[in-house]
């Protein structure tokens, strides 16, 4: 079997079956066929799928190939229709087409075209862009085409078309099915020689309508050869493909907009002779332990022999021993905020500047701990913005990230000395992105999940006294625990102001007066930091009723979850809790009247659960309490609808909770 054909099978069995012709698609006849315009595709003034859209693409179409000959360069015909709704959906008139420049050979581009289409009263028109109105702009390793479309107007249909050609065939052409707008109809063919071996992955949650599978023959010459070659003729296809709006709680929309990528693996020539382009993993850790810039850096334990001071060299090899040497990294080292892997790695030059970038640091806390006998790994990761990296195939410029992976008794701790506010055995929130590779270069790397241990907390504790007035004061304590207090420590440290701090660190119901602040553990990562505030509430009083809400701290002031539908995960990156403890004594001439009623709200498999309770002590206190638990670090989309409810619900709990006291008759 074709090695195409069989990678086809194994990556797409579940979604070889083309799904049946959706009756609703296409309700509004656009022409989904090709780039002609028609008037139905003028006379639109929404698209139904999705009516919230500015704009959006009718019809998107590629074409690519490798041309025989002697250059085998890559060819993508591209071809698409956009329609603007309205003036907000302008920005999609200008068009940028990036050209990659490498060291010899350049990308190109040819044939541009690109019209403007719009109806004049029951005529089509268009309006045809000028040459000279194509620019090109550049950086170090692109060249930008752009231009504007001619007369934009709400209703109007952009298309344009282009081929480009680029020596580069490694990974071949990515399509990109999803974009910032929806899309009625996006098809992919490409036409690859059978001795080409590509490595092809559908990215996304968002299913094929269309995946055909079919070898053409005779279609390819290579050189100077008399045999044609076959080829293996592939078409992907979407339909009604929503827009991909990015929201709170993702890590990377690279790791989750619908897209096919291609990674060239290997080229048989006609001798038989294999040539490979991909790695295997056995191949990079070779290659690991002698670069000059991790596996040569590891090695320099002699730079750090007579630098640890003698009071921690001189303790046993245990827990406490691993946190001294891991607080007198972060101590005196510190990060430049540069990342890396691959270069501009120098421990002599971090030990005389006393800064240096992700790798510098870690790698010297790596080699501390192996000089002193602990057992220790580096982890090559990727930052959340990154995307993950690549699993199957080792691709190295996925990798931006390095830290440590400390095993103490067989219990193991990632470290990273580049963050003060950390935790030990805490990464930084920026390095929570799923997975990383251990590298054991006695053995054989492997590949370990990033998931912090425990819950992060954030509980206040508050005494809340109500006046005649309707005025209230309250005295809150709030303890924080793991990435809570890691992100308030960081604030602290950067707002000098208590009242700066104060809006700083809280999402507050209403306006306040700050009285006091305090705070203890914020230079101790050991401990939880313990933060107090005493606070002015403004009256609630209305006639003779006090209409008083409990809570001065929100959890939420509103729902980050805003979208109808969303096809990816939610990644909050920790599991956490947030709990609210609130006595309020109220003043002798007043009766309660009502309090809020009971509330336990749960997602799926309780997932996710909100407990709330007020009671009346006696005559004159009242006791709430709210707690709400995130069991997971990581939702799947499915479960989106249910937080989004879930997230109404607390902030309804917060912002619209009223205790209701009437004042005595006397």
């Amino acid at each position: 079997m074709n090695k195409i054909i069989l990678a086809l099978l194994l990556i797409f069995s579940t979604s070889l079956f083309a799904q049946e012709a959706d009756s609703l698609f296409n309700k509004q006849n656009f022409n989904v066929d090709n780039i002609r315009v028609t008037k139905e595709d003028l006379a639109a003034k929404t698209y139904l799928p999705d009516t919230t859209a500015n704009a959006f693409y009718i019809f998107e179409n590629g074409f690519s190939k490798i041309e025989d000959g002697d250059d085998y360069h890559l060819f993508i015909n591209y071809e698409a229709k956009i329609k603007i709704l309205n003036k907000e959906g302008y920005d999609e008139a200008s068009i940028v087409i990036p050209l990659y420049k490498g060291s010899s050979k350049s990308e190109k581009i040819h044939d541009l075209k690109a019209s403007t289409y719009y109806l004049d009263g029951s005529k089509i028109k268009s309006t045809t862009l000028s040459q000279n109105k194509i620019f090109t702009e550049e950086d170090e390793k692109y060249d930008y085409i752009k231009f504007t479309f001619p007369d934009i107007q709400p209703g109007a249909v952009l298309v344009y078309s282009y081929t480009k050609e680029t020596p580069y065939k490694f990974n071949f052409n990515t399509w990109w099915f999803q974009k910032e707008i929806p899309k009625a109809y996006s098809r992919y063919k490409t036409e690859i020689p059978a001795n080409y071996e590509y490595g092809i992955v559908k990215m996304g949650e968002l299913q094929l309508d269309q995946n055909d599978a079919e070898i053409k023959k005779n279609c390819f010459y290579a050189g100077q050869s008399q045999n044609a070659g076959d080829c293996v003729v592939t078409t992907y296809a979407m339909k009604e493909i929503p827009a991909f709006i990015e929201e709170d709680y993702l890590t990377s929309k690279y790791n989750y907009i619908s897209r096919i990528e291609y990674e060239l693996k290997q080229i048989t020539m006609l001798d038989g002779y294999e040539r490979k382009y991909t790695k295997e993993w056995k191949d990079v850790d070779k290659e690991f332990r002698t670069d000059k810039n991790i596996g040569r850096q590891l090695r320099k334990n002699r730079l750090v022999k007579e630098l640890l001071p003698p009071e921690i060299a001189s303790q046993e090899n245990n827990l406490d021993k691993a946190k001294a040497i891991y607080n007198f990294v972060r101590e005196n080292y510190k990060w430049n905020e540069e990342y890396g892997i691959f270069d501009k790695m120098n421990l002599k030059d971090l030990l005389e500047e006393h800064t240096g970038n992700v790798s510098s640091l870690n790698v010297l806390l790596h080699n501390f701990y192996d000089n002193e006998g602990f057992k220790v790994y580096p982890v090559i990761s990727a930052t959340r913005n990154r995307g993950f990296p690549k699993k199957i195939i080792p691709v190295l410029s996925d990798f931006n990230y390095l830290f440590v992976l400390l095993d103490i008794d067989g219990k193991e701790y990632m470290l990273d000395a580049t963050d003060e506010f950390v935790e030990f055995g805490q990464l930084p929130f920026r390095a929570l992105n799923q997975y990383g590779r251990k590298l054991d270069f006695d053995n054989e790397s492997s590949w370990i999940d990033i998931n912090p241990e425990g819950y992060s907390q954030i509980a206040y504790r508050d005494s809340l006294i109500v006046h005649d007035d309707g005025t209230s004061t309250t005295k809150s304590i709030q303890n924080l625990v793991g990435y809570h207090a890691s992100t308030a420590r960081k604030k602290i440290e950067k707002n000098t102001e208590k009242e700066n701090l104060f809006k700083a660190l809280n999402e507050l119901r209403d306006s306040y007066n700050l009285i006091d602040l305090s705070y203890k553990g914020e230079k101790d990562t050991d401990e939880n930091l313990i933060i107090n505030y005493e606070v002015k509430n403004p009256s609630q009083k209305l006639n003779n009723k006090i209409y008083l809400n409990p809570f001065t701290f929100l959890f939420w002031k509103e729902n980050p979850f805003k979208l109808e539908s969303r096809k990816y995960p939610i990644d909050f990156g920790y599991k956490d809790v947030y709990s609210s403890s609130i006595l309020i004594s109220i003043p002798a001439n007043y009766d309660i009247e009502e309090i809020p009623s009971q509330e336990v709200v749960a997602v799926p498999n309780s997932a996710a659960k909100i407990q709330f309770t007020a009671q009346k002590l006696d005559a004159n206190n009242i006791f709430v309490n709210l707690r709400v638990v995130f069991s997971q670090t990581m939702y799947a989309s499915e479960y989106y609808p249910y937080l989004k409810e879930f997230m109404d619900k607390l902030v309804t709990i917060q912002t619209q909770s009223i205790i209701v006291l009437q004042e005595k008759n006397i």
